[in-house]
């Protein structure tokens, strides 16, 4: 968790929001949310200083008030450590916890305000993930923002190409290809070409939820286009779509050698 009173104290030293985030190995949105906190509660290093880090985040971000109601409740700390391991998500554990109600004949609470309650405990916390990956474990693709333009050598016309990008996660080997188009085709026959430059398929492969290969983008259960599934079914891979608005799921690698292209 997030020590609130390093925060505090790191300010009063001076040291900027992205310096305390880097030292302290949280996000800078939490640690903005800390400092908006103390200047709404009038509180600085010098008033908390004597209170244990526990009763400096109670203070200032107070968890939020548990409903009146008698179902069970989820234990959003181990929720939290669970999620950080290979193919864990919200829906498993909701199931999980789901299974340990009936077990004990208690009443669950239904998923999406399983889910709601999650992120108001850590909004509330400040918890934050550092996102291990493994060798072959997975494989980023994206398309490289604005298309390139070439002289044609035969013609000298000038001309567009689209370059498609697929990074490994863990080595950032990546494997770039400038194609005529963004269609679906163009998608497919790129990630063919990638796995024949890396020599196999990562057991994920982890896309931006673009239309091409996303069909409907959804927090929890994303659609995906048919002839992409087949694709992912034919090399025994799994495409888990990147979140929306969540460049550290692609972070340094894919997502960032977009970044490099289009700066």
């Amino acid at each position: 968790m997030v020590d609130y009173k390093q925060i505090l104290r790191l300010r009063a030293e001076g040291v900027s929001q992205r310096g305390i985030a880097d030292a302290l190995g949280c996000s800078r949105n939490t640690v903005a949310a800390v400092f908006t906190a103390a200047d709404s509660a009038g509180v600085g290093f010098g008033q908390v200083a004597d209170l244990g880090a526990d009763e400096v985040r109670t203070l200032l971000l107070p968890e939020p008030a548990k409903p009146d109601s008698d179902r069970a409740a989820p234990d959003f700390e181990y929720v939290h450590r669970e999620l950080g391991r290979p193919s864990v998500t919200l829906l498993v554990l909701w199931n999980e916890y789901v299974a340990k109600c009936r077990a004990t004949g208690e009443v669950p609470y239904q998923y999406s305000f399983f889910n709601e309650q999650y992120r108001r405990w850590v909004k509330s916390t400040g918890a934050s993930m550092r996102i291990q990956r493994s060798p072959g474990e997975s494989v980023e693709v994206d398309w490289a923002g604005d298309p390139m333009v070439f002289a044609d050598p035969l013609t000298g016309e000038l001309r567009q190409a689209w370059v498609f990008v697929a990074a490994l996660s863990y080595s950032a080997y990546s494997y770039v290809e400038a194609l005529p188009d963004m269609t679906l085709g163009s998608w497919i026959d790129a990630h063919v070409h990638a796995f024949e430059h890396f020599g196999g398929v990562g057991r994920l492969l982890v896309p931006d939820n673009l239309r091409t290969g996303v069909s409907r983008s959804d927090r929890y259960e994303p659609a995906l286009n048919p002839a992409y599934a087949r694709l992912a079914e034919h090399y025994g891979t799994a495409v888990i779509p990147a979140r929306v608005k969540r460049p550290r799921d692609k972070a340094g690698t894919a997502e960032g050698l977009v970044d490099s292209k289009t700066a």
